[in-house]
């Protein structure tokens, strides 16, 4: 007896210490993730892309601006990047913040560049696009799961396109690039005016499971809702490249009330959440049906009855009393705005 006591007791230290391998080796592999998503970026942005290549098997599962992943291939990236550089010699591609959990990385982008060459990318444009040399800026969030070898397997990437083609003169300008409430501000502000430990003190406060919840419960709130209570007072936006300092977050909005009208049947699910320390990020899937009579302005939508879907992300910081006080949005309005009516397909 005394044997088999012993046994167990011995099992049980193994178990633990597996157990314990276990989650450093996902810790291990979240850090190994998040600086292989940095290194990429911050080589593409000295001109050479090829450990941002390095990180996409030939074939890896993608949308590609809509709530569907599709089989894509390593050479499409390759020649989306090229044709992006090429026009855009000085190109660069600077995270905000990288999250990392598990296998997931979440990171909000902003890419700057002039256009000083030709642009041509079949899918894009039938003939290559004269340079316009201005400079050039917009934003993406990205959300990417990787492989036990460190490559990309899966990638969510939600940006509105309009915002890089419209100042490519590609595309209609679709705003995105104003704030719906307060004043722009001159960076570097929140996370970008703190100390390299303040900084790192972000990612070590072990408050995942909390703000994994309160995101879970802002999202899951009918839109529209007044959400100000889940919001420190100032929260510093960054919304589509725009900084501003909001005082009301989750003031009525008149674009959401119409949406809850046309669309009466509104969800919206969590695809990923990602959360480390302070920070947590989720993309959703918004649906609806057009089924309702809206009015937006002196404008009358009327209803298609068809479906629509559409992506929406968002990543936020919060303080130690678990309320937002720094957030990134990003959307891809388009299939939203031409299911309305607003604008054409693309």
């Amino acid at each position: 007896m005394r044997h088999f006591s012993k046994a167990i007791i011995l099992i049980s230290v193994m178990l633990a210490l597996i157990g314990g391998m276990a989650v450093h080796a996902q810790a291990d592999n979240a850090q190994r993730n998040k600086e292989l998503v940095r290194s990429a970026m911050a080589q593409l942005s000295t001109g050479d892309p090829s450990a941002y290549y390095a990180l996409f098997p030939d074939e890896f599962m993608m949308n590609q601006g809509d709530t569907n992943l599709a089989p894509m291939a390593k050479a499409d990236v390759e020649a989306y990047a090229d044709a992006l550089m090429a026009a855009l010699p000085d190109l660069q591609m600077v995270p905000d913040v990288i999250i990392a959990q598990g296998d997931w990385v979440a990171v909000p982008v902003t890419l700057t560049g002039t256009f000083t060459q030709p642009y041509s990318f079949a899918p894009i444009t039938t003939e290559p696009v004269a340079p316009n040399n201005q400079s050039i800026r917009w934003t993406e969030m990205n959300f990417i799961h990787f492989d036990a070898d460190g490559l990309i397997s899966e990638t969510w990437g939600v940006s509105d396109p309009t915002v890089l083609f419209g100042q490519m003169g590609i595309f209609p300008m679709e705003g995105g690039d104003t704030p719906a409430e307060g004043a722009s501000m001159t960076e570097p502000v929140g996370v970008a005016a703190l100390t390299a430990d303040e900084l790192a003190a972000t990612f070590t406060s072990g408050m995942e499971a909390r703000n994994t919840a309160t995101l879970e419960a802002l999202v899951a709130q009918p839109l529209g809702t007044d959400s100000s209570a889940y919001y420190a007072s100032p929260t510093i936006s960054h919304n589509s490249g725009t900084v501003s300092e909001m005082t009301s977050a989750g003031s009525e909005d008149p674009f959401a009330s119409m949406l809850t009208v046309a669309l009466p049947d509104l969800a919206s699910t969590p695809a990923v959440v990602v959360a480390e320390g302070d920070w947590a990020a989720v993309l959703l899937n918004l649906s609806g049906t057009f089924t309702g009579e809206a009015s937006l302005g002196d404008m009358t939508l009327t209803p298609t009855g068809q479906p629509i879907q559409w992506q929406f992300a968002v990543v936020e910081r919060f303080n130690s009393d678990g309320k937002i006080v720094e957030e990134w949005l990003e959307i891809n309005a388009i299939p939203l705005l031409a299911g309305l009516g607003l604008m054409p397909g693309m």
